[in-house]
């Protein structure tokens, strides 16, 4: 059902809270206890498992939108600067633009205590303490075998998930395998391989025990955990194999890269690039033959939880931008008709996501045209005497207020919730497209020493894109992490991207001038939590160099 995982969460958090019953007696101040909602006795069948998977979908959410981080992090803390971290900000793409507000664009200051570094650990812990409960359950529960594998292969694709952010973040990492049942302090750092290892154990039974055909909605499949299978392999420097993981989805007749206009929004002007992007069209009852995963979001329950928070952070500022008498030249809409609604533009992009990467092919890649990369923008202000006239910013406008608008984090086609003065919108979301799968092949086959099969990935990609094909020996790590931004430019992780492959700081001092001169080399991985290090009494959780 649409939305399952949006209602369904609910049952696991229950697992964390003792349910004490009250014996009636006369004495009403003696309390007996009679039973406890424990893991044993609440785990009872397929459904009761099926609410935990569902909180693993909401942490890994989180994630994206940031509901998790409001939770973990402190009350007055603006979780947008957590999300655009992970996702743009501090990287080659983009630096937060306010920037007294977020430590990531000066990486001097960066510590230990940062909020952000401990708000992510304590998630991805989370996860994989939920994980671990459930797969130590299943294992001898009374469920069919099918449900049995079938709930295992969820769990263990999202342990390794968690994993996922955490070795590429933090480095080597605890490796917790099994279900915690009393206090622990005393854990240790695994390697980096041994992790990588552990979530390729992981992801192979996920793939081998997740249902071959996408059931959408949300739902994981077996393509799913392929595809992050081979990135994982990929780390292993086992290429040969993450071909073959990113194969078992390429080449599987379900998927294939959207090539025509679809789905809700045809009738307005645009793209098939766009079209990806607009409301309802994210899920495969849309026609959409690309997503592999997509997180649900829904205005309608959970209090208006979780938001997609991308008009916020990307949107330019448009509101503050005056016309030449001094008037506002741009009045936010209703949010019934065409709007870019209310950016608040955190996300300020290099002038490397805005420009540099679309200068050999700037007017034919179709990932850069208006609908998908707008750099120019109307005076709507009827009061205006240059009303319909394009805006002409000033200086001071091109730091937050008047920048590319990255059509990803819009919806032209209005918003169903009405307007949100906050700036956000409940559009589903992609964890997994297909699109990034055949980049990942491409990445493997580049490192395996195949250009001319890595170029022909590349090119099927560029070539949906209406882009000129590449030539086989422009290709290098950097221009694939180029072919990156301009397709998953506010999709992927980009710092997990630029950590994972070595990249960060090398790319950061080329490309995003506000934190160029604070990066240092030790800056590719975030220290570990201090107050991880402090609760670990009983051994020693060695910090990261440089923190």
């Amino acid at each position: 059902m649409k939305k399952y995982f949006t209602h369904n969460y609910v049952f696991i958090k229950i697992l964390s809270i003792a349910l004490l019953l009250v014996s009636c007696s006369d004495d009403l101040l003696v309390e007996e206890p009679e039973s406890f909602l424990t893991p044993s006795n609440a785990f009872v069948d397929a459904d009761s498992y099926n609410a935990a998977i569902s909180e693993l979908h909401r942490l890994s959410r989180g994630l994206r939108t940031s509901e998790i981080v409001d939770e973990y992090a402190p009350k007055d803390y603006q979780s947008d600067k957590a999300v655009s971290t992970i996702y743009a900000n501090g990287t080659d793409i983009a630096w937060f633009a306010v920037t007294s507000q977020n430590q990531f664009t000066d990486y001097a200051k960066i510590n230990s205590t940062n909020t952000i570094v401990s708000v992510y650990w304590k998630i991805l812990y989370k996860m994989i303490a939920n994980a671990n409960t459930i797969v130590a359950n299943i294992t001898v529960s009374e469920l069919n075998q099918e449900d049995k594998l079938r709930i295992e292969g969820n769990a263990r694709f999202f342990r390794a998930f968690a994993y996922r952010f955490l070795v590429y973040l933090y480095g080597d990492v605890p490796l917790v395998t099994a279900e915690i049942t009393t206090p622990r302090f005393d854990f240790t750092r695994a390697p980096v391989n041994d992790v990588l290892a552990f979530m390729k154990e992981d992801l192979e039974f996920a793939s081998a025990n997740l249902p071959s055909q996408n059931p959408g909605d949300g739902q994981l499949s077996k393509a799913a955990a392929d595809h992050i299978l081979a990135e994982t392999l990929i780390s292993l420097k086992d290429y040969t194999g993450a071909i073959q993981a990113a194969s078992m989805v390429i080449d599987n007749s379900q998927y294939a890269l959207m090539q025509s206009r679809f789905g809700s929004s045809t009738g307005i002007n645009g793209d098939v690039f766009w079209d990806l992007f607009r409301v309802n069209n994210q899920n495969g009852n849309s026609g959409n033959t690309e997503s592999i995963w997509v997180w649900q979001l829904d205005f309608t329950t959970l209090n208006g939880e979780p938001k997609n928070k991308l008009t916020r952070c990307w949107g330019p500022r448009l509101e503050k931008v005056k016309d030449s008498e001094g008037n506002r030249a741009y009045i936010i809409p209703p949010a019934s008709i065409d709007t870019l609604s209310r950016g608040v533009g955190f996300v300020h992009p290099t002038e490397y996501l805005e420009y540099t990467i679309w200068e050999s092919d700037f007017d034919n890649d179709m990932r850069n045209s208006k609908y998908n990369m707008q750099r120019r923008f109307t005076n709507n202000n009827p009061e205006s005497p240059e009303y319909g006239q394009m805006m002409v910013p000033r200086a001071s406008d091109l730091y937050r207020n008047h920048n590319v608008y990255v059509k990803k984090a819009a919806a032209p086609e209005g918003y169903p919730q009405g307007y949100d003065p906050t700036g956000r919108m409940f559009t589903d979301m992609y964890a997994i497209r297909l699109a990034e799968t055949y980049l990942l092949r491409a990445e493997a086959y580049f490192l395996k020493g195949d250009n001319a099969s890595s170029t022909a990935d590349i090119n099927i990609i560029r070539n949906r894109a209406q882009a000129t094909p590449v030539a086989s020996s422009s290709i290098t790590l950097d221009y694939i992490l180029d072919e990156r931004a301009r397709e998953l430019v506010a999709e992927e992780p980009r710092r997990l991207t630029l950590a994972r492959m070595n990249k960060l700081a090398e790319r950061v001092r080329l490309y995003n001038p506000i934190s160029a001169s604070s990066i240092q080399d030790f800056h590719n991985l975030w220290p570990i939590p201090q107050d991880v290090i402090d609760a670990n009494l009983e051994a020693e959780l060695i910090q990261n160099p440089g923190y």
